[in-house]
């Protein structure tokens, strides 16, 4: 626990690499946590996990000199080999990756660009990128590219790589960086199962040149590398070695369930048969098909989990739907029973949809509150722009209610923890009540008691009259109601049709 006299358990021989006394941080005027009293022993590797919110990001960012402390924090790093050595001693890495264009400008970029080809240009490609961390390892670059199955997209701009595909270039950055203290806020986020299953190897690789790993992620995502676990919580952080903590939790325990009490809100729209009908689409980016002759039908009252390794095709397929991406017009597409461009708008689309991505996350004014975030969704911008009705501010606070963000209503998002932003869009998109739901990854972000009592909102919502496309690489966050499975690879369909959800395992 924490406090001064509090002993952690350390390695065989018990040096200590990290020690932190009275470790107190801010957040904004209110104390995140205060006088946490710590040590990590040199060979240990920590899985930080807690609550959403509780600071997890925020301590791993201090550890690494990025957050203002108060108390001592000493870390034995090594002696630099080289005067000039660009490795980083210590080095954080966000969920997300933020990246410049060819001028060092990152404001430049805007959401919808992946979809726009020209624009390709102003970014690097992936393995420049990747080398700009250690310009003479293009040998090593590659191993890891193949080692995270993204060899193949080494050449596309930074533009057109999907959230996973930017996850895999942030977590080779990392790697090939090899700093001495390496902290990896959610390495798992939107990533496929074959690439987690290689992440256990690269952790055992980077370990071995000499680098410490702290991994924030929930505790089902125990790594063979990870020696103890240390659990934030309400200001405190228990630290226990891997097996006892194995020993005490055992297989992960039911979760309390929150009563789900949902707004009521007018029917929604039921004036069409079939959502989707789409007839050998295709999709090309510089010479490259990213989708070939896609043939599919979304009838009305569907529940669709959509399925694929990163890269695969999953979000170009739905931007064309939600109206995102240009080449939908070019073609044989149907949506509510229309042919794209005959006459319908973007906007008479996107009123019938509600959509969260990872995409639309990354690119939504953090300077918007919480509630006014939520009210978008009833214009479908994403800043709000218009005054919402007394009866729209209501059911904005219905779902602030529904989603525990009652307290930070007035919070910009970019105060908030990134589970609870992510929270806050998903009520965005269910705002309007409207007939679809698209939802891309919509756990990224959220605890595993957030994520369960999400996916039981929406299986609540999925009336015999509501249409639901849902994008998530594990089968353990599916809500029960997904009855049809369709399944990519590389562009192409390779599985389409009924789905019996019975069984659920768990992948990372």
């Amino acid at each position: 626990m924490s406090g001064p006299d509090h002993k952690t358990p350390s390695a065989p021989g018990g040096v200590p690499f990290l020690t932190a006394e009275l470790f107190s941080i801010n957040a904004g005027p209110r104390p995140l946590f205060t006088d946490l009293t710590f040590s990590m022993a040199k060979g240990e590797h920590w899985l930080l996990t807690g609550a959403a919110g509780v600071g997890k990001s925020t301590l791993g960012k201090a550890l690494c000199g990025l957050v203002f402390h108060r108390g001592a924090l000493q870390i034995d790093y090594a002696p630099i080999k080289t005067p000039g050595d660009a490795v980083p001693k210590a080095l954080f890495v966000d969920q997300w990756h933020h990246f410049k264009d060819h001028t060092g400008l990152s404001s430049g970029f805007y959401y919808q660009q992946r979809y726009n080809s020209q624009d390709a240009e102003n970014a690097a490609t992936l393995l420049e990128e990747l080398l700009t961390a250690a310009p003479d390892a293009e040998a090593e670059a590659w191993d890891l590219l193949r080692a995270l199955h993204v060899d193949h997209r080494a050449y596309a701009s930074l533009v057109q790589l999907s959230s996973g595909e930017h996850k895999k270039l942030q977590l080779a950055r990392a790697f090939i960086s090899r700093p001495q203290l390496l902290v990896l806020d959610n390495p798992y986020l939107g990533l496929d199962a074959a690439t987690c299953a290689n992440l256990d190897k690269l952790f055992d690789s980077i370990a071995k040149h000499g680098t410490q790993l702290i991994i924030i992620a929930d505790a089902a995502q125990l790594p063979q590398i990870i020696t103890h676990v240390a659990t934030l919580s309400a200001g405190a952080l228990e630290i226990v070695p891997r097996a006892a903590y194995q020993l005490i939790h055992g297989s992960p325990s039911e979760l309390p369930l929150k009563p789900i009490e949902l707004p009521q809100q007018a029917p929604i729209e039921t004036d069409f048969a079939t959502f989707i009908r789409m007839s050998h689409v295709n999709v090309v980016y510089d010479g490259k098909k990213v989708l070939s002759g896609i043939t599919w039908t979304v009838n009305k009252g569907e529940r669709w989990w959509l399925k694929g390794h990163n890269g695969a095709g999953k979000s170009t397929l739905l931007s064309l739907v939600v109206g995102d991406n240009p080449q939908a017009y070019a073609n044989e597409i149907y949506l509510f029973d229309k042919r794209r461009g005959t006459g319908e708008s973007i906007w008479d689309l996107k009123r019938r949809i509600g959509y969260i991505s990872p995409e639309l996350h990354w690119y939504f004014d953090q300077q918007t509150s919480c509630a006014d975030a939520i009210a978008t969704g009833f214009f479908d911008t994403t800043g709000l722009y218009r005054t919402t009705s007394d009866e729209q501010k209501a059911i904005v606070d219905q779902w602030l209610e529904v989603f525990d963000l009652t307290t930070q209503r007035h919070r910009r998002l970019q105060d908030l923890s990134i589970g609870r932003q992510r929270l806050t869009l998903l009520a965005r998109a269910l705002v309007k009540n409207p007939p679809v739901l698209i939802l891309d990854e919509p756990c990224q972000g959220l605890d595993e008691q957030q994520a369960a009592h999400f996916i039981r909102v929406v299986d609540e919502l999925m009336t015999e009259e509501r249409t639901l496309l849902y994008v998530s690489h594990r089968t353990d966050q599916l809500p029960q109601s997904i009855d049809h499975l369709l399944a990519l690879d590389s562009g192409k369909i390779v599985e389409n049709g009924p789905y019996n959800h019975k069984i659920k395992t768990v992948q990372r």
